[in-house]
């Protein structure tokens, strides 16, 4: 069924068809949910890709990170155009790792994100200069076939990894169900992937960055405030025995 075609403005439009060099038939538009910017799936008779424009001003940045992060060998949705305010990207068909996480409790899928995490900070480096994606939550990892796939890398800059290891680990606990024995074994496996790749044991590192992440969250989330505060406060202490 053809979709709402006014979702796609003018714009889009033209950078989807300089992105796949030809004329396209649509078959279906998605509108998907975003904070930020306006992002859709596009089904073609091509291929299907997503299209963003950006409200951010950042597009250029997330088309050059992609581009970096693919010449590394990393797992991230392919390029395909950039004009400054929209960015055209292959899609990538899988499974949401919020899904993998929050109601799977994929042991598979916490330790891709913790080796995908680590291999970003290690092959994106320069010197000391490590490159953060800065917006490390479920939402932003597709698990597909026993990998994941790191998407939405606007917000990258250079910054300490194991704030992208902590603001993950707080995402996986404080996403419903919180707190459970089950999430807490998911964090670690997550750490402990991380740990792996980079050839460090980061499992008390990281501990102070996941109750920061903690906190950050309780502000956005008025009706978790208490359960999450308190919760940071007891991983400043240490890492709870049923973990």
């Amino acid at each position: 069924m053809l979709g709402d075609l006014t979702t796609l403005d003018p714009l889009a439009w033209d950078a989807l068809k300089k992105a796949l060099n030809q004329r396209v038939v649509i078959g279906h538009i998605r509108l998907l949910p975003s904070r930020r910017n306006r992002v859709w799936v596009v089904e073609t008779d091509v291929r299907p890709v997503v299209v963003k424009r950006f409200l951010s001003g950042r597009c250029g940045h997330e088309f050059e990170t992609l581009l970096q992060a693919r010449l590394a060998g990393l797992d991230v949705p392919y390029p395909l155009w950039s004009d400054g305010t929209h960015l055209v990207t292959e899609y990538v068909a899988g499974d949401p790792c919020e899904l993998m996480i929050n109601h799977m409790f994929s042991n598979v899928a916490a330790e891709a994100m913790g080796t995908w995490l680590a291999q970003f900070h290690s092959r994106l480096r320069e010197g000391n200069m490590v490159k953060i994606i800065a917006d490390a939550v479920l939402s932003n990892f597709i698990f597909v076939h026993d990998r994941v796939y790191g998407v939405d890398l606007e917000d990258s800059r250079v910054g300490d990894p194991l704030d992208d290891v902590g603001q993950l680990a707080a995402n996986i606990l404080g996403s419903e169900p919180l707190f459970t024995p089950v999430k807490f074994d998911l964090c670690l496996q997550m750490i402990r992937s991380y740990g792996r790749v980079s050839g460090q044991d980061i499992v008390e590192k990281a501990r102070p960055h996941v109750a920061k992440h903690l906190k950050l969250d309780a502000r956005n989330k008025p009706l978790f405030r208490r359960t999450l505060v308190s919760a940071a406060k007891s991983l400043e202490r240490g890492w709870p025995r049923l973990a």
